[in-house]
Protein backbone atom coordinates (compact mmCIF):
# COMPACT_ATOMS: atom_id res chain seq x y z
CA UNK A 1 0.00 0.00 0.00
CA UNK A 2 2.93 2.32 0.75
CA UNK A 3 2.27 5.52 2.87
CA UNK A 4 -1.44 5.47 4.97
CA UNK A 5 -2.72 7.48 7.58
CA UNK A 6 -2.97 5.56 10.82
CA UNK A 7 -6.11 6.40 12.90
CA UNK A 8 -6.53 5.98 16.62
CA UNK A 9 -9.52 5.40 17.67
CA UNK A 10 -12.74 4.76 15.88
CA UNK A 11 -14.66 7.92 14.02
CA UNK A 12 -17.47 9.46 15.75
CA UNK A 13 -17.45 12.93 15.17
CA UNK A 14 -13.88 13.48 13.13
CA UNK A 15 -13.91 17.41 14.39
CA UNK A 16 -13.81 16.76 17.70
CA UNK A 17 -11.73 13.38 17.33
CA UNK A 18 -8.64 15.43 15.01
CA UNK A 19 -9.11 18.00 17.98
CA UNK A 20 -8.27 15.89 20.61
CA UNK A 21 -6.00 13.21 18.98
CA UNK A 22 -4.17 15.97 16.77
CA UNK A 23 -3.12 15.40 13.11
CA UNK A 24 -2.92 11.50 11.55
CA UNK A 25 0.13 10.64 11.34
CA UNK A 26 2.00 9.89 7.60
CA UNK A 27 3.74 6.09 8.18
CA UNK A 28 5.13 4.31 5.72
CA UNK A 29 4.33 0.63 5.99
CA UNK A 30 6.95 -0.83 3.06
CA UNK A 31 9.95 0.40 1.28
CA UNK A 32 11.98 -1.33 -1.55
CA UNK A 33 15.19 -0.76 -2.87
CA UNK A 34 15.08 -1.02 -7.23
CA UNK A 35 15.46 -4.53 -7.00
CA UNK A 36 12.55 -5.15 -4.96
CA UNK A 37 13.91 -5.91 -1.70
CA UNK A 38 12.38 -4.87 1.50
CA UNK A 39 13.67 -2.13 3.80
CA UNK A 40 11.87 -2.26 6.81
CA UNK A 41 13.13 -3.83 9.67
CA UNK A 42 12.80 -4.53 13.19
CA UNK A 43 16.79 -3.15 13.39
CA UNK A 44 15.50 -0.33 15.25
CA UNK A 45 11.88 0.72 15.94
CA UNK A 46 10.10 4.48 16.10
CA UNK A 47 7.02 5.26 18.58
CA UNK A 48 6.57 1.33 17.85
CA UNK A 49 7.05 1.24 14.07
CA UNK A 50 9.53 -0.98 12.82
CA UNK A 51 12.93 1.62 10.88
CA UNK A 52 13.74 1.66 7.59
CA UNK A 53 17.34 0.79 7.13
CA UNK A 54 19.50 1.64 4.61
CA UNK A 55 23.34 1.26 4.03
CA UNK A 56 25.47 4.12 4.15
CA UNK A 57 29.02 4.58 2.31
CA UNK A 58 31.76 7.04 1.34
CA UNK A 59 35.04 6.26 0.70
CA UNK A 60 36.21 6.13 3.94
CA UNK A 61 33.17 4.28 6.05
CA UNK A 62 30.08 2.11 5.39
CA UNK A 63 27.63 1.60 8.19
CA UNK A 64 23.83 1.20 8.40
CA UNK A 65 20.67 3.91 9.37
CA UNK A 66 17.71 2.98 10.48
CA UNK A 67 15.02 5.83 10.06
CA UNK A 68 11.68 6.45 11.37
CA UNK A 69 9.13 5.52 8.78
CA UNK A 70 6.98 8.50 10.20
CA UNK A 71 6.99 11.17 7.24
CA UNK A 72 9.10 14.52 8.34
CA UNK A 73 10.16 12.43 11.89
CA UNK A 74 13.98 12.84 11.60
CA UNK A 75 14.52 10.36 14.44
CA UNK A 76 17.21 8.21 13.33
CA UNK A 77 19.93 5.46 14.53
CA UNK A 78 23.19 4.61 13.37
CA UNK A 79 25.20 1.31 13.68
CA UNK A 80 28.66 1.31 13.35
CA UNK A 81 30.03 4.38 12.11
CA UNK A 82 30.11 8.36 12.91
CA UNK A 83 28.75 10.98 10.43
CA UNK A 84 29.24 14.13 10.60
CA UNK A 85 26.50 17.39 9.98
CA UNK A 86 27.20 17.82 6.24
CA UNK A 87 28.85 14.77 4.70
CA UNK A 88 27.32 13.51 1.48
CA UNK A 89 27.11 9.79 1.70
CA UNK A 90 25.92 6.65 -1.07
CA UNK A 91 22.61 5.30 0.26
CA UNK A 92 22.33 1.84 -0.76
CA UNK A 93 19.77 -1.04 -0.14
CA UNK A 94 21.71 -3.32 2.85
CA UNK A 95 20.67 -5.93 0.74
CA UNK A 96 21.78 -6.23 -2.20
CA UNK A 97 24.50 -3.17 -2.03
CA UNK A 98 22.59 -1.33 -5.27
CA UNK A 99 23.00 2.58 -4.82
CA UNK A 100 19.16 4.30 -4.71
CA UNK A 101 18.00 5.67 -7.55
CA UNK A 102 18.70 9.27 -7.89
CA UNK A 103 14.90 11.20 -7.76
CA UNK A 104 16.16 15.02 -7.88
CA UNK A 105 19.03 17.07 -7.35
CA UNK A 106 18.45 18.57 -3.83
CA UNK A 107 18.83 22.42 -3.09
CA UNK A 108 22.02 21.60 -0.93
CA UNK A 109 23.77 20.34 -3.78
CA UNK A 110 23.32 16.75 -2.93
CA UNK A 111 21.05 14.13 -4.94
CA UNK A 112 17.91 13.50 -3.14
CA UNK A 113 17.05 9.35 -4.01
CA UNK A 114 13.89 7.33 -4.09
CA UNK A 115 12.67 4.90 -1.44
CA UNK A 116 9.78 2.43 -3.60
CA UNK A 117 6.84 2.10 -1.48
CA UNK A 118 5.73 -0.56 -3.88
CA UNK A 119 8.20 -3.27 -5.02
CA UNK A 120 7.95 -1.92 -8.70
CA UNK A 121 9.93 0.51 -9.51
CA UNK A 122 7.82 3.46 -10.18
CA UNK A 123 8.09 7.28 -9.66
CA UNK A 124 4.91 7.84 -8.70
CA UNK A 125 5.07 5.57 -5.68
CA UNK A 126 7.91 6.92 -3.72
CA UNK A 127 9.45 8.58 -1.11
CA UNK A 128 12.58 10.48 -0.98
CA UNK A 129 15.55 11.07 1.04
CA UNK A 130 19.07 13.15 0.65
CA UNK A 131 22.31 11.77 0.43
CA UNK A 132 23.75 15.14 2.80
CA UNK A 133 23.57 14.36 6.50
CA UNK A 134 21.99 17.03 8.45
CA UNK A 135 19.67 18.35 5.04
CA UNK A 136 16.23 19.49 5.76
CA UNK A 137 15.66 16.76 3.38
CA UNK A 138 17.82 14.05 4.80
CA UNK A 139 14.24 12.91 6.62
CA UNK A 140 11.80 10.72 4.34
CA UNK A 141 9.74 13.03 2.50
CA UNK A 142 6.51 11.96 1.27
CA UNK A 143 5.76 11.32 -2.77
CA UNK A 144 2.99 14.42 -2.94
CA UNK A 145 5.50 17.15 -0.82
CA UNK A 146 8.31 15.92 -3.56
CA UNK A 147 6.28 16.53 -6.39
CA UNK A 148 4.85 19.68 -4.75
CA UNK A 149 8.55 20.90 -3.79
CA UNK A 150 9.57 20.35 -7.21
CA UNK A 151 7.06 22.15 -8.99
CA UNK A 152 7.85 24.55 -6.57
CA UNK A 153 11.32 24.86 -7.52
CA UNK A 154 12.44 23.92 -3.64
CA UNK A 155 14.97 21.64 -4.67
CA UNK A 156 16.80 24.39 -6.70
CA UNK A 157 20.02 25.59 -5.27
CA UNK A 158 19.74 29.10 -3.78
CA UNK A 159 15.77 28.19 -2.52
CA UNK A 160 14.36 27.71 0.66
CA UNK A 161 11.52 24.83 1.12
CA UNK A 162 9.18 27.56 -0.63
CA UNK A 163 10.91 27.80 -4.02
CA UNK A 164 12.22 31.59 -2.35
CA UNK A 165 15.42 32.87 -3.35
Amino acid sequence: MGIFKRKTSKATDENTKQAEEGPAIKLVDSCFCKNGHNLISDQATFSGQPGITLKLRNDSQEGLLSLSPIIGDRDRSFFATEWFEGEIVEICCPTCDEPLPVYNECFCGADLVAIFTKAKNDFANCVGICQRIGCTHAEIISNYDLRVNNRRGAFDKGTDLYGRS
